[in-house]
C-alpha cells in the first residue's frame, strides 16, 4: 500500500512514464505518417494516445489510489519492451512490421511501469485505457488492403439493393457500376476508412463508458460494423442521385464530394446513440429487476 505523501511522486512518474512511451513511440509514427496513403488509413493514429490518457486522468482517483507497487514483474516487462523497440527500430524502414512492432513496445513500456509503479490490481482496472492504446498500431499495408477492399467490395452490394428499390437502371461489372449519365468506380477510397474507424473507436468508448455488460459493449462495437458498410454503399447512391438531379459537382472530388460522407457520418452516429440508449436501458431494467427480487 503506498504511503500518502509518496503517492504525488508515483503518480509524476507516472505521467512521465506516459510521455517517455509517446517520445518512444515519435520516430515510428512520424515514419508511417510520410506514408503518401495517409489520408487513407492512418490520420486516427495521433489522437488514440490523447483520448487514452484522458480516460487515464478521467479514472485516476479509481484507478491508482492505495494500490501497492510491484517492481520485479514491472521492471522486467519494461526491459522486455526496450529490447523489442531497440529491435523495431533497427528494421524500421525494413519491414512492414517494424513500425506496429515499435508502437506495441512502446505501449508495453508503460504497461510495464505502471505495474511497477502501482503494481497488478491497477493494470488490471487501467487495462481498457492501455489496451484501447493498441488501436493506435497500424495494420501491415498488405492486410489493411484487404480489409479496405472488402468494405468497398461489400458496400456494392448495398448499392445493389438501393438502386433496385428505387428503380434507377444500372450495370455492374465488378467495382465499376454503369449508371445513367455516369460510370461509378467503387475503390477503396469508396471504403471510408477513416469515418469507419472513427466510428469503431467512438463504439469501443461509448460501451466502455456507458455500458456494463461486456456482452452489450461487444454488440455494439459489431453492430458498428454493418453500420459502416451500409452507410459507405448508401453515400454512393446519393452522391450519384444529387450529382445527376441536383449538381454534378457533388461527383468532384472536394469539399462538397466530402460533405455527403459527413452527413452520412452523422446519420449513423444518431443511429448508434439509439442503439447505445436502447441497451443502456436494458441494463437498468435488469439492475431493478435483480433489485425488487432480492430480500429486504
Amino acid at each position: 500500500m503506498l504511503e500518502s505523501n509518496k503517492r504525488p511522486l508515483f503518480f509524476f512518474l507516472l505521467c512521465l512514464s506516459y510521455l517517455t512511451a509517446i517520445l518512444l513511440a515519435y520516430q515510428p509514427v512520424k515514419f508511417i505518417l510520410s506514408d503518401p496513403r495517409i489520408d487513407l488509413y492512418y490520420t486516427h493514429i495521433p489522437i488514440i494516445p490523447l483520448i487514452s490518457g484522458v480516460l487515464l486522468l478521467r479514472e485516476r482517483k479509481k484507478y491508482f489510489s492505495d494500490q501497492t507497487p510491484s517492481p520485479l514483474p514491472g521492471i522486467a516487462i519494461t526491459i522486455v519492451s526496450i529490447s523489442l523497440y531497440i529491435l523495431a527500430m533497427r528494421s524500421l524502414s525494413k519491414t512492414e512490421y517494424s513500425v506496429g512492432l515499435a508502437l506495441f513496445s512502446a505501449i508495453l513500456f508503460f504497461a510495464g511501469m505502471l505495474i511497477t509503479l502501482y503494481g497488478f490490481k491497477s493494470f488490471k482496472m487501467a487495462f481498457f485505457s492501455i489496451a484501447f492504446l493498441l488501436l493506435a498500431i497500424p495494420v501491415p499495408e498488405s492486410l489493411m488492403d484487404k480489409v479496405v477492399t472488402e468494405i468497398a467490395s461489400s458496400s456494392v452490394h448495398i448499392t445493389d439493393l438501393l438502386f433496385n428499390l428505387i428503380g434507377i437502371p444500372y450495370v455492374r461489372q465488378g467495382i465499376e457500376i454503369y449508371l445513367p449519365g455516369y460510370i461509378l468506380v467503387v475503390g477503396p477510397e469508396c471504403a471510408g476508412w477513416r469515418s469507419s474507424i472513427a466510428l469503431l473507436t467512438i463504439s469501443f468508448l461509448a460501451g466502455h463508458i456507458f455500458l456494463k455488460k461486456f456482452g452489450h459493449k461487444i454488440l455494439l462495437v459489431a453492430l458498428a460494423i454493418p453500420m459502416i458498410i451500409i452507410k459507405n454503399g448508401t453515400r454512393i447512391v446519393v452522391l450519384y442521385l444529387i450529382a445527376y438531379f441536383v449538381d454534378e459537382r457533388f461527383m468532384e472530388p472536394g469539399f462538397i464530394h466530402r460533405s455527403v460522407g459527413y452527413g452520412m457520418f452523422i446519420i449513423v452516429l444518431i443511429l448508434m446513440g439509439l442503439i447505445l440508449w436502447s441497451l443502456e436501458k436494458k441494463e437498468l431494467r435488469e439492475s431493478e429487476n435483480i433489485k425488487n427480487r432480492s430480500p429486504d
